[in-house]
């Protein structure tokens, strides 16, 4: 294994080294991204990427079609610290390992944003248990972009932005009428499993499993002042455990906006997603967004939003081992920002928040006994940041948030960070602040043990908020005429009172009793490498990360964080003929499974291809690779997805 991993990485450097001396004679057209594209969540205005104060990597549309990905959990695992290799590139796949800088994003130490606002949701989102936070929001096919912000962000966003913001962008309503179509099939097999030495084969051993996604989207802008955007998308798999169980997802989008005036612009969003598991999982959600930006004047800008989500499900049945749970959670917020570009040189933004979140369901354990969960969470917030720019080198950014949360009582969260331009081409940026995460449903609200497999957890209401200080430092340079981006970034979170779950060393109903408790303290600290080559038809990715992480009391490393990650992404297109071909290699070190340190996940090198053409401009026939040499992701303890061969065709109209 050791030899194929090293000949896989080789195979990939030469690639990458073939590729860009090949074009390294040609004339320079390409740019690694178009630096003037507009970024608005580092700091809640818009900047273009290249000028933005704070640490922010952008995954672009461009990215996503040229990847193999058909989750957001699979578009992200290039980017530097995000941890996401080791799952498995199916629908209904969970994404509860992913890490953020080390931080579980399924915890709530990484803040998920759609459009900008909050969102909740597990199963259909691949989040593990009612309380989890998964990626898979949103299909693919409506994603415009992806943008992650790096180090704490509680001081604009709040609560569960420890390690940073991942905002997920859909696509903007098109000037004239456009439509899109498209679906695909693809084929997989899983792989058996070796626990304790023994085999196990899946029920359909040497069959193939299916997976497919289909959408169609149109939108318009019927008025010089009015547009709408439509997307309606179904995705399908047959799962990836033991028995194949097929997942189902319909999602219905829709958004209008409207320029009332010269100085007014409203907007409405809404969104509609039914997702069931056989026989396990049943989930409706609703979300809408709707709100108005007014310009008084051309240095002022007042923006109120209002958003409401409902999520209604059933996990599994009477009886079921994990519990038989049934309700709905629901997430309301009301938000007022002001912006003031005080002159050519400040921008102030100051604005308040109302969040509530209502849980209400019961969980009936195996053994006939009932938890009724039902608790209102309220958040008041009110923030304020000066964006200051000294000359035309330095830029300051201090931030501060108070938020009053209805279990934690009051907490400030201070953040100051700065960008120095050296030259033109050479950036440092840095960032310090302050965070605070308070604990999940779970871990905080049940007034019962309830039962996970073969042991129970008791919830704890007596845990502490836990706390946090984030360090982050970025040195971006530019090279050759911009076709060249290379950067260099450190990081350093500080967790305090973080919530882990421990054996009690007690039995309930003659099973294991689990608990919850605050930790001393967590560190997760690391270097990030980022690089990024655009030369004509050719481009090329690449990214590592070391991360560092401990739990200071026992001084063991913390789960499912690999010490190393790397990946490497050509990708070369013949625009003559509408022929394009890319690859995708990603590795991912060894980590552990447990708190001891004594079961792991081995490292592993997964490869992907992807070649498409595009037929008289009209339509894009793709075929992929997923997994080529069938890596079993160092986690033969688990079934897994072997590989994946799909194909794809999408219609432009």
């Amino acid at each position: 294994m050791k030899k194929q991993t090293q000949s896989i990485l080789l195979s990939g450097f030469l690639l990458a080294a073939a590729g860009t001396t090949a074009m390294a004679d040609g004339d320079s057209q390409g740019k690694v991204m178009a630096l003037k594209d507009v970024v608005v969540t580092a700091t809640r205005t818009p900047h273009t990427l290249k000028d933005v104060p704070v640490e922010t990597v952008v995954v672009t549309r461009q990215d996503i079609e040229r990847s193999n990905a058909q989750n957001v959990m699979d578009v992200l695992k290039t980017v530097p610290g995000i941890q996401s290799a080791v799952h498995d590139d199916v629908f209904g796949s969970y994404t509860w390992r992913a890490k953020l800088q080390g931080l579980s994003l399924n915890d709530g130490y990484g803040l998920i944003l759609v459009d900008g606002q909050r969102v909740m949701g597990c199963g259909q989102s691949g989040g593990m248990g009612e309380y989890g936070i998964g990626l898979n929001q949103i299909p693919v096919e409506l994603i415009e972009r992806i943008e992650v912000v790096k180090g704490p962000g509680s001081a604009l966003y709040g609560s569960d932005a420890i390690a940073g913001v991942i905002n997920i962008i859909t696509r903007k309503i098109p000037d004239t009428p456009t439509g899109q179509a498209g679906g695909s099939y693809g084929w997989y097999k899983v792989k058996e499993k070796v626990k304790n030495g023994v085999i196990q084969k899946p029920s359909d051993d040497g069959e193939s499993r299916n997976m497919s996604q289909a959408y169609l989207s149109f939108g318009d802008r019927p008025l010089d002042r009015l547009g709408y955007l439509i997307n309606y998308s179904y995705e399908s798999a047959d799962d990836i455990r033991e028995d194949p169980i097929e997942s189902d997802r319909h999602s219905l989008i829709a958004k209008m906006d409207l320029a009332a005036s010269d100085d007014l612009d409203l907007f409405i969003k809404g969104e509609v997603s039914d997702y069931e598991k056989t026989d396990n999982r049943d989930e409706k959600s609703y979300r809408l967004l709707a709100g108005l930006d007014w310009r008084p004047s051309d240095n002022h800008i007042l923006t109120v939003k209002g958003f409401t989500y409902t999520w209604d499900f059933v996990h599994g049945y009477p009886g079921y081992s994990y519990g038989y749970k049934h309700g709905d959670i629901d997430f309301d917020q009301a938000e007022i920002q002001y912006t003031w570009y005080a002159g050519q040189r400040n921008t102030i933004v100051a604005g308040g928040e109302v969040q509530q979140q209502g849980i209400d369901y019961l969980i009936e354990n195996d053994d006939n006994s009932v938890i009724n969960v039902q608790e209102d969470v309220t958040t008041y917030s009110f923030y304020g940041q000066d964006e200051i720019r000294f000359m035309d080198d330095l830029t300051l950014v201090a931030g501060l948030r108070y938020d009053d949360h209805s279990t934690f009582d009051g907490r400030i969260n201070p953040k100051l960070s700065l960008m120095y331009r050296f030259t033109e081409d050479t950036t440092f940026r840095g960032s310090i602040g302050q965070a605070f995460k308070s604990p999940t449903i779970r871990q905080l609200y049940y007034n019962a043990p309830y039962r996970h497999g073969n042991y129970y957890v008791q919830s704890n209401p007596n845990l502490d908020a836990e706390t946090a200080i984030g360090y982050s430092a970025g040195l971006e340079q530019w090279l050759f005429g911009q076709t060249l981006m290379m950067n260099l970034g450190l990081f350093r979170n500080e967790v305090d009172h973080m919530v882990i779950r421990e054996d009690t060393g007690l039995l309930y109903n003659d099973l294991p009793l689990q608990t919850y408790q605050n930790v001393e303290e967590a560190i997760t600290q690391g270097i990030e490498l980022l690089g990024r080559f655009n030369f004509s038809d050719f481009s090329l990715t690449c990214s590592y990360t070391y991360t560092d992480s401990e739990n200071k009391e026992s001084g063991k490393d913390l789960t499912y964080v690999p010490r190393h990650s790397f990946s490497l992404v050509p990708a070369y297109e013949w625009k003559q003929y509408g022929l394009g071909i890319s690859g995708t290699l990603t590795y991912t070190g060894k980590q552990y499974k447990d708190t001891d340190n004594t079961s792991q996940i081995d490292a592993n090198t997964v490869v992907d291809a992807k070649i498409y053409k595009d037929l008289g401009g009209k339509a894009r026939l793709s075929f992929e690779a997923d997994n080529i040499f069938d890596s079993d992701k160092g986690d033969e303890g688990n079934f897994r997805a072997g590989r994946m061969l799909l194909a794809k065709l999408d219609i432009f109209f």
